[in-house]
């Protein structure tokens, strides 16, 4: 059994964000930042703001097909009641702001604002959430000036990473709080659509995050990058996408994992062999989200959860084909079959010249 490690390294090096797409974001973000803080009507109603989503995860890959942009989440924590403010009102709140600073560069999205600042290949989104409870709120403090992510996560392979420890993440954010309640607490953002204020938890999905990878030996978050990267090239499978997909894949994973390439296959088996029973049923899993109640999968129809799960059976039997593969060579070829862009081609089989000349045969029925 060969697992092309070289190669699938490779791989995961071509499908991270480039120093240029990273400090691209830090500049989008930062500035984002910069000009709500000097917003003299919107300042006063901050407690704070950090970063979320696949960004702060590290669990995001490079722009690839119909994706042409990174995206950020920034979480702005306000003071607002949600009592007293509807979505619709936190929406007319924010907009003159984003006119002015950001004109013809953003609309309205059911949960956010979303920002595409002209040249930049970052798109941001702006996530408002209501008053926190006090032990919330001394935790965002903490971190209110704070221009990274509240804790980083350790990615195999990835250079780049300046991470803590899982363990030294969570001494860190219980002594901001002084204990650990906050992992039962949620935030709440306003949904237009809903038109209501609902429950999540972004800091519990990166704490989530980090002890996952920390029972993966460090190979999660590659194997959400990985197959974050398959799902890309297949459009017919384009459900689940963004965080429901991730958190399928986080449930799916199994912990202990000898490396991403092994994670990508048992992966695979365990979508295909696990879920089975709801295809069969014609249902879709409910899958809550990390520290709260709501499901992730609460848009995904039968249909597209049909479609997504013969994807998977089938790059399951491709993913266990180039792990359990005899030769390095083959093993490269099937791994390059399924990610298609990307990963490393076989190296060409050199042509090895005679040593000899040929000689003509002169006996027989021609002699």
């Amino acid at each position: 059994m060969t697992t092309a490690t070289t190669s699938f390294e490779n791989f995961l090096e071509q499908i991270r964000l480039s120093k240029e797409l990273r400090d691209a974001c830090q500049e989008a973000h930062t500035d984002l930042r910069t000009k709500l803080t000097a917003d003299t009507t919107l300042n006063p109603i901050f407690v704070s703001m950090f970063l979320q989503g696949s960004y702060a995860r590290k669990t995001g890959t490079k722009p690839n097909g119909t994706d042409t942009h990174v995206d950020v989440d920034l979480v702005v924590v306000t003071k607002l009641s949600p009592k007293d403010w509807t979505p619709d009102r936190v929406l007319l709140l924010f907009t003159p702001f984003l006119d002015r600073e950001y004109p013809d560069q953003w609309e309205s999205h059911d949960r956010s604002m979303k920002i595409s600042p002209k040249g930049s290949p970052v798109t941001l989104d702006l996530v408002v959430t209501a008053a926190p409870s006090e032990i919330q709120e001394n935790l965002f403090k903490s971190f209110r000036e704070s221009a990274e992510p509240i804790f980083e996560i350790e990615a195999r392979g990835d250079r780049s990473s300046q991470s803590l420890s899982f363990r030294e993440a969570l001494e860190k954010i219980n002594k901001a709080v002084g204990s650990t309640a906050w992992q039962q607490e949620p935030l709440l953002i306003p949904s237009r659509d809903l038109r209501t204020w609902i429950p999540t938890h972004p800091l519990e999905q990166i704490r989530w995050t980090i002890e996952k990878n920390d029972r993966t030996n460090g190979h999660y978050v590659n194997v959400v990058k990985a197959l974050k990267w398959w799902r890309k090239h297949n459009p017919d499978g384009k459900y689940p996408k963004s965080y429901p997909l991730e958190h399928f894949i986080g449930d799916a994973c199994p912990d202990g994992i000898g490396s991403a390439a092994e994670g990508v296959a048992r992966t695979f088996e365990s979508m295909r062999d696990n879920y089975a029973p709801h295809l069969f049923a014609r249902m879709v899993p409910v899958l809550f989200d990390r520290g709260v109640r709501h499901d992730v999968f609460g848009r995904l129809t039968p249909a597209q959860y049909g479609t997504f799960h013969g994807l998977a059976s089938t790059a399951a039997r491709s993913a266990r084909a180039a792990l359990d593969a005899e030769t390095n060579a083959e093993s490269v070829q099937r791994w390059h079959d399924l990610f298609v862009t990307e990963f490393p081609e076989p190296p060409a089989v050199p042509f090895t010249p005679p040593t000899q000349s040929a000689t003509v045969k002169t006996s027989g029925r021609f002699g």
